[in-house]
């Protein structure tokens, strides 16, 4: 089986990592063993694994390997320089096989050598090549390869292959033996590649030198040889090709397929069973059987693949045998306790058989004793005694033939005893010991209370043994578990963007996500939250931020959707504790912003919340569970429209009810728009009475900011539901916390002041209408100092548009559907488009609009607060819709 790269592979390998890690920067280093090490690089949007062993591979890998908890001081090294640094570039060192991997540039360039030959080192150094930790400390060729000491790339090979000289002198020398032997040692081929140029030539490894006598016939080999090594060095130095396969090992297969297995006794369909044995570039296919291999897009697919599969068998063989083991320590106690209480029943049906003799046999045995005691108390010695049985036995006595022995220091005599029940041929008599200081019947008490006690003693072992089964069990189950911990290699999962919050997927199939804490919940709002997502909240200490990701938009969210969210806020909040159940509401995303009021600061985690809130019914304190399963791509079309999204149709919903909700909304909104200006467009009237819109203008103290919003019988009744609760905000606005609802109140006079000289602008004909802004070139209406943080994001805003005229500024101005500053007002490109459109087409559209669940125009509505540069340039990943339809579960 193969087990390192060759020169062949270090070429491709690098080559094909060239274009998927430069560029990236070092995230976290981590260590599998002592000669293996895990690199992650990432880049926005972009992770790779970069997987380096000692003397052996490198490569990116989507295997998850198992990790020490504890990093080892190399490691430690690693991580202190190459946090942070961007990968520059990924060399060979001349033609051996080390890699040089560069990090960093200039002052703050390191460098790891990986060693692919012998046993292998990894070496760090500086920009110098000075070394300044390595895996194996070592001396070669008189070299030191020590910390503190310069790393020696100048000795690197040069070519990979031999010269016309060199090769002559080599075959020369080595008549007789096999190119094998003579050439491979000398070049930098590899097996594969030599005998893949070689037999492009019609030779063969095992080919013998001719003696040079036999010129014709050397001469020959001598071109063919040259020729395939110069094919060998053009493979190497020229267009490298991508790809990669694996050659499997049929031998070990069959036999593998063969063995019966627990799987398959057991009726579980299992994966067939496979062994690798080696893997090569693309190029080199064609020497092998193609029934025999797998294919891969990239060498560093099969690679990866290869040893992340060895790699786990060896895993997975040690896990057996440790499992293996403590069944069987398991099995030896189980057996040691049987065999304890075989032993110990046996004892007490030998006592009850003795015992029940003695009382067959009663007056033979009270005749002995009698006779014993009697020889003891004429003074006789031991010996005597002995021969008077043994004169007794041969003359006949059918009392002396019942004696076996004697044992006359315990006093006690050893009698042979017959069960007159079981009187016959095959029957045999059963020793007995006999006490002569008891009569016959003490005798046999003697051997039923020694059964009883037997009897006692098996109760007490089947206790212990109870618990001693169950304290082996325990001990076993736990060597288990610390060989279940041994993480096996396996593929690492595609871990979704939204699995660092709170979340679930609601009734309707819509995401819900809550954050864990207030940098969480400032996340969400500042780069998950789009204005026609829904923000939810509950008025509760400790609450979270909840908004609910709507990727159907303009078609709303459904009250299920909402009263599960509410549930989420409620039960994550203080509420859980307290058992009392707080208000919980929700706006649109466009209302909520960052901007304080003029001097007053939001923390982190806090929002501005501006327009009406719409209350929720009170929820319960209940919270479920389900699985979710990851769909792979096969299984994807079996679980098809499992994931679709279910709207509101025309008859779920009362058109009455909600015609009566929406001219309630629009009348206050009038109301209002009338408090705030008297001059009123008569065109404005005439089109809000074609469709119930009114515009508004919001002002507040900070004169940050004039937003035009539309208040539409979207916004009155956006789910359909004219007994959910709202609250219109006319001069206050409302600052959410993570877990704190404060109210913020302003001058109604001023307020009303401010909003007459806004309208009063907007009245001069040099002024145009307010338009959404960009994020950061948000400034203050009246010309005042900007706020603090806004002088910075100028400069920057400066400095990257510092080559833009004023020519290609309006074309984008216009695009923008805005205009620079003292231009005057006229159509945007947008608008001119629309003019064009047909007046029919126009009223179908509006009839579209005025359907029975209204839909918000989320166009005209401005857009939320600025936030920081850094969080605007940040890509957001968009909720797709083929997402959901990878996971399906149960609740």
């Amino acid at each position: 089986m193969k087990s390192k790269l060759t020169t062949h592979d270090i070429v491709v390998l690098i080559h094909e990592l060239r274009e998927k890690l430069l560029g990236l920067r070092v995230d976290q280093v981590y260590d599998i063993d002592k000669k293996s090490y895990i690199i992650r690089l990432t880049k926005t949007n972009t992770k790779r694994m970069l997987l380096i062993e000692s003397g052996c591979r490198f490569h990116t890998t989507s295997f998850e390997w198992p990790k020490n908890p504890a990093p080892s001081g190399f490691t430690m090294k690693l991580r202190k320089h190459l946090v942070n640094k961007r990968l520059e570039s990924i060399n060979q060192v001349g033609v051996d096989r080390v890699v040089d991997f560069q990090f960093g540039i200039e002052s703050f360039t390191f460098h790891i050598f990986l060693e692919l030959y012998d046993k292998g080192n990894i070496i760090l150094t500086d920009q110098f090549l000075s070394i300044l930790s390595l895996v194996r400390p070592h001396t070669q060729d008189e070299t030191k390869i020590v910390p503190h000491e310069k790393f020696a790339v100048e000795k690197a090979k040069s070519s990979f292959s031999l010269t016309r000289e060199e090769m002559e002198i080599q075959l020369a020398s080595n008549p007789n033996k096999t190119l094998r032997e003579v050439l491979l040692s000398k070049i930098e081929f590899g097996p594969a590649l030599f005998s893949y140029v070689l037999k492009a030539e019609g030779l063969a490894p095992g080919n013998k030198i001719p003696l040079q006598e036999k010129m014709e016939d050397y001469k020959i080999l001598s071109d063919k040889l040259f020729c395939s090594l110069e094919r060998g060095r053009g493979i190497l130095e020229g267009e490298i090709q991508s790809g990669g396969f694996i050659l499997l090992d049929t031998k070990a297969t069959k036999k593998a397929a063969s063995l019966p297995s627990e799987a398959n006794a057991s009726g579980v369909n299992q994966q067939p069973f496979v062994v690798y044995d080696q893997f090569h570039p693309l190029l080199l296919a064609s020497n092998f059987i193609p029934e025999e291999i797998i294919h891969f897009p990239t060498l560093d697919e099969a690679v990866d693949d290869f040893f992340s599969k060895v790699e786990s068998q060896k895993i997975d063989l040690k896990q057996k045998n440790q499992e293996r083991e403590a069944y069987g320590r398991l099995e030896r106690m189980k057996l040691d306790q049987q065999k304890r209480l075989g032993e110990l029943q046996q004892v007490q049906e030998t006592d009850k058989r003795k015992a029940e003799l003695i009382m067959f046999n009663q007056e033979t045995v009270e005749q002995a004793i009698f006779i014993m005691r009697q020889l003891i108390a004429n003074q006789l010695s031991w010996d005597d005694i002995s021969e008077q049985i043994k004169e007794a036995k041969q003359s006949g006595d059918e009392l002396a033939s019942h004696i076996v022995a004697l044992n006359l220091i315990k006093n006690q005599i050893t009698m042979t005893l017959d069960d007159p029940y079981e009187a016959g041929e095959g029957a045999k008599g059963v020793t007995v010991e006999i006490n002569l200081d008891l009569s016959a019947y003490a005798n046999a008490s003697k051997y039923y209370d020694l059964k009883k006690a037997s009897a006692k003693k098996e109760e007490r072992t089947l206790e212990s043994q109870e618990k001693a089964l169950k304290s082996t069990e325990k001990k076993t189950m736990s060597s288990l578990r610390e060989v279940a911990t041994i993480q096996s290699i396996k593929k690492a999962r595609k871990v979704f963007w939204f699995e660092k919050f709170r979340w679930f997927i609601s009734s309707e199939n819509f995401i819900v996500l809550a954050g864990q804490d207030a940098q969480q919940n400032e996340l969400l709002v500042k780069r998950y939250l789009k204005p026609k997502d829904v923000y939810l909240h509950a008025d509760s200490h400790g609450a979270p931020t909840v908004i609910i990701k709507n990727d159907v938009a303009p078609d709303p969210v459904l009250p299920k959707t909402l009263n599960e969210a509410a549930a989420m806020a409620v039960c994550t909040s203080g509420a859980w504790d307290s058992k009392i159940i707080p208000a919980a509401w929700w706006v649109y995303g466009d209302q909520v912003s960052k901007s304080a009021p003029t001097g007053e600061y939001l923390p982190t985690g806090s929002f501005m919340i501006r327009g009406k809130k719409n209350f929720l019914p009170p929820t319960q304190l209940v919270l479920g569970f389900g699985f979710l399963f990851r769909l792979s791509d096969e299984s994807i079309p079996r679980h098809a429209n499992e994931r679709s999204r279910r709207l509101h149709t025309t008859s779920s919903i009362g058109e009455g009810s909600l015609r009566s909700s929406i001219s309630e909304d629009v009348t206050e909104a009038a109301d209002e728009a009338q408090d705030l200006s008297s001059d009123s467009n008569d065109s404005e009237s005439d089109e809000t009475e074609a469709f119930p819109d009114t515009e508004v203008e919001i002002a507040v103290e900070d004169k940050t900011e004039s937003r035009t919003r539309t208040i539409s019988n979207a916004s009155s009744a956006s789910v359909g539901l004219s007994d959910f609760g709202s609250s219109t905000l006319d001069s206050e606005g409302t600052v959410i916390t993570s877990g704190i609802l404060r109210e913020i109140s302003y001058d109604a006079a001023k307020l009303k002041k401010n909003a007459k000289k806004q309208m009063q602008k907007r009245t001069k004909p040099t002024e145009v209408v307010p338009v959404p802004v960009h994020r950061s070139e948000a400034t203050t209406s009246t010309g005042t100092k900007s706020k603090r943080g806004q002088h910075g994001r100028k400069k920057k805003l400066k400095e990257k548009y510092r080559f833009q005229d004023d020519e290609e500024r309006e074309l984008r101005m216009q695009l923008l559907q805005s205009k620079p500053k003292g231009s005057e007002s006229g159509p945007s490109i947008l608008e001119k488009i629309d003019e064009d459109v047909d007046p029919e087409s126009k009223l179908q559209s509006a009839e579209t609009r005025r359907s029975v669940i209204p839909k918000r125009d989320l166009k005209s509505e401005a857009p939320s607060e600025a936030i920081d540069d850094q969080d605007q340039l940040d890509p957001v990943p968009e909720m797709e819709t083929n997402l959901l339809n990878t996971l399906t579960g149960f609740i």
